[in-house]
């Protein structure tokens, strides 16, 4: 799982490219032999490069998957906040990614789908994962709201394709997008770090007066320090989950300051690794050192209801700790 790249501007001799660092993570990543890749979101970011031609993603995603290719490893994609912030291509414009070479997914029409993967051709409940690949919205005008959330529909959707009884036999169900659900807060972390609300404190982002002590110790001694990155909206997505009980965990993006894995109601709720070496990875330094190494989030499946998840970083190391993810 790969999830906030950075920034790709391509079309002139002069125009920045993905830095050697990029290329680097990524030969990296796929020196972990991974059968799948999975990108959640911001490994565009459209912000800075509102003149560039409405198509010019695909070329910055075309040089960051070859090394994909060049190995025969799959990958699949979800767009996060940023994918196409102030861009000159629309959000639906992003689905010709699916186009390119390598997409597992390149039937998919939206950006919310399920599949199937496992060592057999046919499907089982012993030996078959169920992942869902969900669009989690990019920035609301509501400085309120914040962010997008997963509409009605799919939620809608979730819970129909859960409860027909056509879908494929699996072992178990995760499920991957870029922004956290707000069931995310108010946790303490099975391991990792969340981070958000020290890297606001730094970055000036918290509110008087609780940018100020004592107001600040008030704020963590009451457990108010636990925040994420998510929509004031509740799609209502993780109840639903909750009821249909086939999902083992969930893994996003965006709070690059966060690798936790979290568990709640017996579904465990897990960050990535921010990856990317460009702004606003880290707010531009307004948000203070990172306070682990860029890396990516894997997941080992053993198909009989259990998962391990881990992190490597950029030189190959692991310096977070296996979690054992079962029911």
């Amino acid at each position: 799982m790969i999830e906030d790249l950075g920034h790709f501007k391509l079309g002139s001799e002069n125009e920045s490219r993905p830095g050697v660092n990029i290329a680097q993570f990524t030969d990296n990543t796929i020196g972990q032999q991974p059968d799948l890749v999975i990108f959640t979101g911001d490994i565009i970011d459209g912000r800075p490069f509102s003149e560039l031609k409405p198509d010019s993603f695909m070329q910055g995603f075309s040089e960051l998957i070859a090394p994909l290719l060049e190995n025969d490893i799959p990958w699949t994609f979800t767009p996060g906040n940023h994918d196409d912030d102030d861009s000159p291509w629309e959000r639906a414009d992003l689905l010709k990614l699916y186009e390119l070479p390598g997409c597992l997914t390149s039937a998919a029409k939206t950006f919310n789908f399920t599949f199937t993967v496992g060592p057999t051709e046919n499907p089982n409940s012993s030996s078959t994962a169920r992942l869902w690949v969900l669009d989690s919205g990019g920035n609301n005008p509501d400085p309120k709201v914040l962010y997008d959330t997963f509409p009605s529909e799919v939620v809608q959707s979730y819970r129909d394709l859960s409860q027909a009884g056509n879908l494929a036999p699996s072992a178990l169900g995760l499920a991957y997008f870029h922004i956290p659900l707000p069931e995310y807060a108010g946790l303490d972390p099975v391991s990792g770090v969340n981070g958000l609300f020290e890297a606001a404190l730094k970055g000036n982002k918290v509110p008087f007066p609780f940018n100020y002590e004592p107001f600040t110790s008030l704020v963590r001694w009451l457990g108010k320090d636990k925040v994420v990155g998510s929509s004031k909206l509740n799609s209502g997505l993780f109840d639903e989950m909750k009821k249909q009980e086939n999902i083992l965990a969930t893994f996003c993006g965006h709070d690059h300051h966060s690798d936790a894995v979290f568990e709640r109601s017996g579904i465990y709720l897990c960050y990535g690794r921010v990856s990317g070496h460009t702004p606003p990875i880290d707010w531009e330094g307004a948000g203070g050192d990172l306070a682990f190494r860029r890396g990516a989030r894997f997941v080992n499946v053993n198909f009989e209801g259990k998962a391990t998840t881990w992190v490597e970083t950029m030189d190959t190391s692991n310096d977070c700790p296996f979690e054992f993810l079962q029911k």
